[in-house]
């Protein structure tokens, strides 16, 4: 007989009894672990990582040469990510809210990303007289701070905050709210009702879960709202000299 197909009998012999000496424990044999998802992380949103982005921050709506203007949809797209600069894959609800035209009043963020439109509206006499429109997000979290031991939290070793005012609409686009802007109530550490009808400064502590300083942590609120705003020039991109 052919000493090869004695070889590869005896192989085949072997691993037959191998295989036949197994218990009904198969783990041996187990497929490995090939789940590839995608890690979740769950938080508070910071607002060193709370974004507003809009699809074409200058937009030719209004054409500087001949007057006309065009009908024009944006799409708003907001981030959000943790204080450690990690993208929070959980729900969070943005709010929006507009000087000029017309924007879907919320959407809930999917993966730390969510988007939602905003639209022009025509009315007799509403046009900024600047062609310029503010556009503000606003959400449920964690004022920002300098951490410095890098634990992501702030304690006794950290001194460094940014204490946010109430969130509004900027309308005169100077950076200060006055006559003419849109104050937006929400619950914040001067109200913890939301609806004290006046626009409320910052309340000098820090709002953050994050927070164990003995003297600088807020008492009254430890989340707030934050936000970011954005200007869209509807006039179009500079023209060049």
């Amino acid at each position: 007989m052919n000493n090869r197909f004695l070889t590869i009998a005896s192989l085949l012999a072997s691993s037959t009894l191998f295989m036949a000496g197994c218990s009904d424990d198969n783990s041996a044999f187990e497929t490995p672990n090939t789940n590839t998802d995608t890690p979740t992380n769950s938080g508070t949103v910071s607002q060193k990582n709370f974004s507003l982005l809009a699809s074409d921050p200058q937009p030719t709506i209004f054409d500087p040469t001949t007057g006309s203007a065009s009908d024009t949809t944006l799409t708003m797209t907001v981030k959000i990510g943790d204080v450690k600069n990690q993208l929070l894959t959980d729900s969070h609800t943005v709010f929006f809210a507009t000087e000029w035209g017309l924007i879907n009043p919320s959407c809930v963020t999917e993966d730390g990303v969510c988007t939602v439109t905003w639209q022009t509206s025509f009315a007799p006499g509403t046009v900024p007289a600047d062609h310029l429109v503010t556009i503000i997000a606003y959400t449920v979290g964690e004022e920002s701070f300098v951490d410095t031991n890098g634990n992501g939290i702030f304690d006794d070793a950290d001194t460094i905050f940014v204490d946010g005012e109430e969130p509004f609409v900027d309308a005169d686009r100077n950076g200060v709210f006055g006559t003419g802007d849109t104050m937006i109530n929400v619950v914040n550490g001067n109200d913890p009702t939301g609806i004290n009808g006046v626009h409320d400064i910052g309340d000098t502590f820090l709002n953050s879960p994050s927070c164990t300083h003995p003297s600088l942590c807020s008492t009254v609120s430890r989340t707030t709202y934050i936000w970011d705003d954005i200007q869209i020039n509807m006039d179009g991109p500079p023209t060049a000299p």
